[in-house]
């Protein structure tokens, strides 16, 4: 929810001391001044001046800024708070316009906290394959854009330098990304597979083939899959081989005004323990060509189909721990639905 109404009254607090009266009063002066009735800090008045924090002055407080602030001699030879008999008519008239403004804004602010309060928190949606803590460290690896197909702002010295600009599979990555915070990971990182000094160690999720995630060729050797991705030479699509030898590839049509267009892929989805870290695992979600990736993400992730995809995978291996699926991916028009693995799985086993 919004803060507005507790930044506002912590950002006038503010102003009248760094402001109002044409001079700046430090946190501990306006601390000391008024301290004279009862002791209070300067980390108490940045409290009150921080619009994140649930921490505001009272109501004898709020009545001696207003004393404070109602006329600038109050501020000379140092900020003292007077008395509300020695006020003036026009410093009176100043401390009881003052007095009412800042009540109004600590009203606003404890009643927009208390709404807050009384509004519980929608649950982050459960899912069985995510069951990690939600405040662990979880790290999502994309692959990378060939070096010669790099647009100049991923290139650091470019002035216009984006790190994104680099990522592969992009409409993978920032699916599963998004989805994580939906279901609720707290600590969520990214990278590219070519980044150096990503930890091993904690949760990954690898999106992309081992043509363009170094990664995922990593791991699926150290896994040691039945299944393999299979590289091609540039500008061919990946294909998997099967335990059986069987190459599954994806289908490329050809139409009649000569455009071709694909029209199914090849995903796979592997879970596993992770050889660098036994008490975290890895993820990969990787396809011949982008197509087949972003199944392999919404395979679990989306809502519609997670829960019958797992349960698919229960029937077919008897867990959701250490396997993998392969799957076929229909691809209508550029769009790739979610694979629903009831109909479209191709071969799934523990490992």
């Amino acid at each position: 929810m919004a803060r507005n109404a507790r930044r506002q009254f912590a950002r006038r607090l503010r102003e009248l001391r760094e402001f109002e009266l044409g001079e700046k009063i430090t946190q501990e002066g306006l601390a000391a001044a008024f301290s004279a009735t009862r002791a209070i800090s300067g980390a108490a008045i940045s409290a009150w001046e921080n619009g994140n924090s649930d921490k505001r002055p009272s109501d004898e407080r709020l009545k001696q800024y207003a004393l404070l602030f109602s006329s600038p001699a109050n501020l000379r030879p140092k900020p003292t708070v007077p008395s509300e008999a020695s006020l003036d008519a026009q410093a009176r008239q100043r401390f009881v316009e003052l007095r009412r403004e800042l009540h109004r804004l600590r009203d606003e602010a404890e009643q927009e906290a208390r709404r807050e309060k009384s509004v519980a928190p929608a649950a982050a949606p459960r899912n069985e394959m995510w069951a990690h803590d939600r405040a662990d460290d979880i790290m999502v690896v994309t692959s990378e854009v060939s070096e010669d197909r790099l647009p100049e702002t991923a290139r650091p010295r470019n002035v216009n330098y984006s790190r994104l600009a680099r990522y592969g599979d992009i409409d993978a990555f920032f699916e599963m990304y998004v989805k994580l915070a939906a279901m609720g990971y707290q600590n969520r990182h990214h990278r590219s597979a070519n980044d150096r000094g990503i930890d091993l160690e904690q949760t990954l999720v690898l999106i992309g083939g081992p043509g363009r995630n170094r990664l995922t060729r990593n791991y699926l050797q150290l896994l040691d899959l039945p299944v393999r991705q299979q590289g091609q030479p540039f500008g061919k699509p990946e294909f998997f081989v099967t335990p059986e030898g069987e190459e599954l590839r994806p289908r490329v049509a050809d139409f009649a005004d000569g455009e071709q267009e694909l029209v199914e892929d090849i995903g796979l989805f592997v879970r596993a323990r992770n050889p660098a870290n036994p008490q975290t695992d890895v993820t990969m979600c990787t396809g011949c060509y982008t197509a087949g990736t972003l199944a392999a993400v919404r395979a679990f992730t989306n809502p519609d189909v997670a829960d019958a995809n797992i349960e698919v995978v229960k029937s077919k291996v008897g867990r959701i721990s250490d396997f993998y699926v392969l799957f076929r991916v229909p691809v209508v028009n550029g769009r790739v639905p979610a694979p629903r693995l009831a109909v479209s799985l191709l071969d799934a086993q523990a490992i």
